[in-house]
């Protein structure tokens, strides 16, 4: 055990104690909590119905493809699209970019690719892709 000496050394103890045990206590502010950011992606399938391997005013919307986000090399989410060809995507959190979105032709269907079959999208401000289907 220590002797103090002097009423300096005790006072000089006591502010040392007091020092530490205020950079030692804990602030009881409630943390403010960061908001989650969702991510929401869409796309459109189309039948090319005249054939020329472009989307044009009269080309059908395409009921039932599978719209796919795919996320690090793994398609994660999925969506068929409705009756006006759309389909979306609501992911609830933020994502890491670049994600590649793609669609198929509804299964059994006698459709192939008029176009191309996925995109890469860089940020949720692109316009959402349409995706063009031929009869095979």
């Amino acid at each position: 055990m220590f002797k103090i000496r002097s009423h300096c050394q005790k006072i000089c103890i006591v502010s040392l104690f007091l020092a530490l045990s205020t950079a030692c206590s804990f602030s009881s502010a409630t943390p403010t909590p960061q908001p989650l950011a969702d991510s929401a992606f869409s796309g459109y399938a189309f039948i090319d119905s005249n054939f020329n391997g472009q989307l044009d005013a009269e080309d059908a919307p395409l009921e039932g493809a599978m719209f796919s986000v795919e996320i690090n090399g793994v398609k994660a989410f999925g969506a068929t699209t409705d009756k006006n060809g759309y389909a979306f995507i609501l992911i609830p959190s933020s994502v890491d970019f670049p994600v590649t979105l793609s669609m198929e032709a509804p299964k059994e269907s006698n459709l192939d690719y008029a176009g191309f079959s996925e995109v890469i999208v860089h940020s949720l401000t692109e316009e959402p892709p349409k995706f063009l289907f031929i009869a095979k």
